[in-house]
């Protein structure tokens, strides 16, 4: 008799290959950071004073303006100030936080890296006679409303000394019938 040989069992053995799956991810993580609104970094939740004639925000698609965004806020070392949380004005000095895209500086700081920043982005001049080149930047002011007026006065004179001329200060327009 013929014996028959037996066929070898086929072993199946399915393992996905992850590396390019990993690689995939990557990129897509890569891909949505960078693509990221990230101004939202520079945001400090603040409350706004209000005004009647608002003129609007900075729009995204305006790549013509390049703004800086100073925040001026409470922030007290505790997390506690009885004054500020009660709707009072404190006039601490040490619980008010200056900052330029997200990061906070003392006072003394803030006129440097205000110069800094102005130098970056110089106005073409024609003629050099002119004198000082000054800065192409817009400088918007976000103030706290109950930040007391001396902290805004001293960034607008910081940013006049850096030759930051175009500045504006934000504000809420009032809701209706308040």
């Amino acid at each position: 008799m013929h014996k028959k040989k037996a066929k070898p069992k086929l072993k199946e053995d399915i393992s996905p290959n992850v590396v390019p799956m990993i690689d995939i991810m990557f990129l897509l993580l890569l891909f949505f950071m960078l693509g990221a609104d990230m101004s939202q970094r520079e945001s400090i939740e603040i409350s706004i004073p209000k005004a009647s004639a608002v003129p609007e925000p900075p729009r995204e698609e305006d790549k013509t303006k390049r703004w800086i965004v100073c925040n001026i806020h409470h922030a007290p070392e505790g997390g506690f100030c009885a004054i500020n949380d009660n709707g009072g004005v404190c006039r601490e000095e040490a619980h008010w936080k200056w900052s330029i895209m997200g990061v906070d500086y003392p006072r003394e700081e803030m006129k440097k890296q205000l110069q800094i920043v102005g130098q970056d982005y110089l106005e073409d001049v024609a003629d050099e006679k002119a004198g000082k080149r000054l800065s192409n930047y817009f400088l918007l002011i976000r103030a706290d409303q109950n930040a007391p007026y001396g902290h805004i006065q001293k960034v607008f004179e910081y940013a006049g000394g850096a030759g930051i001329y175009k500045t504006s200060v934000a504000a809420n327009k009032p809701v209706p019938g308040t």
